[in-house]
């Protein structure tokens, strides 16, 4: 979406200069695009893997406390070592274990300026995740990839927040439903939107340009050039995220546009059956991330 000049504000901040000095984001995430790198590699050894999330105590520390929860470990045997939860977890789990590490304080926040409250933030990016997974396979991409783009595609919603109290600024937005959301007062009022920022702050971070282009296009996927099946993609799992979570006598959200379903080759009734494995593989993570 094109940014409109803020009103109030006597010069909008630029997505990139917003996002460089923000104190207060922490960057633990900034782990995951090296995790990527060596998840990708026909050569990686799961020991450079352990040793990347032993870098960090606080990935290290929320690696073993997962490790050690029932969802992995059914026996009741703690981890000694992230070695012990890599093992345990499988070379092919690790990646979702370590983002859910990497990203727990990023993502548990309130959102005063979007009347977030932690849960909510939470919900919505752990849920947009999971939907983005479901639906890679089908879409012939990459999940690690699909997923992180779920998993961080609110994380400009966080940095405008942090901004906003580091600049001792108070302002709130008009949210409405999908697919543009909050982005029309956001454009109004800051001069930029939570897809800009957060896509600046993926790439501040080194994430690659296949994560960083369908967070910056995910309200108008027609416009990415570099990863419009990805675009697509993360549109289609946010409405996933949003419908998973209503009661079930409450409609459903206007469904994606016919060509957005077209480009990911899927059905409306592909689409309901997404839903229910979203809403099945939430209550999984969250049991495991409630442990």
């Amino acid at each position: 979406m094109k940014s409109t000049p803020a009103e109030g504000l006597s010069a909008a901040p630029n997505p990139a200069d917003l996002v460089r000095n923000l104190e207060h984001l922490p960057a633990t995430a900034a782990v995951l695009p090296h995790l990527l790198r060596l998840l990708k590699s026909d050569s990686a050894a799961l020991s450079e893997v352990i040793e990347l999330i032993r870098v960090d105590s606080a990935i290290t520390a929320r690696t073993l406390q997962m490790g050690s929860s029932a969802y992995y470990n059914p026996r009741g045997t703690p981890c000694e070592s992230v070695a012990d939860a890599v093992h345990r977890v499988g070379f092919n789990e690790v990646y979702k274990l370590v983002s859910y590490a990497a990203t727990a304080q990023l993502l548990m926040r309130a959102l005063a300026p979007y009347a977030l409250q932690p849960e909510d933030t939470w919900k919505r990016s752990v849920s947009c995740a999971l939907a983005a997974e479901q639906l890679a396979d089908h879409a012939g991409v990459n999940r690690n990839l699909a997923y992180t783009a779920g998993l961080l595609h609110g994380v400009g919603m966080i940095a405008i927040d942090a901004w906003m109290q580091k600049e001792g600024r108070e302002l709130y937005f008009d949210s409405d439903e999908l697919p543009l959301e909050a982005t029309a007062s956001e454009a109004r009022l800051i001069g930029c939107t939570n897809a800009e920022v957060g896509a600046a702050l993926l790439q501040l971070w080194e994430f690659p340009s296949a994560i960083v282009e369908p967070v910056r296009w995910q309200y108008e996927p027609a416009r990415s050039r570099t990863e419009p099946t990805l675009a697509c993609l993360l549109h289609v799992a946010k409405w996933l995220r949003d419908a998973a979570h209503l009661p079930e006598e409450q409609p459903l959200p206007t469904a994606p546009a016919d060509w957005i379903l077209q480009t990911l080759q899927l059905t409306s009734a592909d689409l309901e059956i997404r839903l229910y494995q979203v809403r099945d593989a939430f209550l999984a993570a969250a049991r495991l991330l409630d442990n």
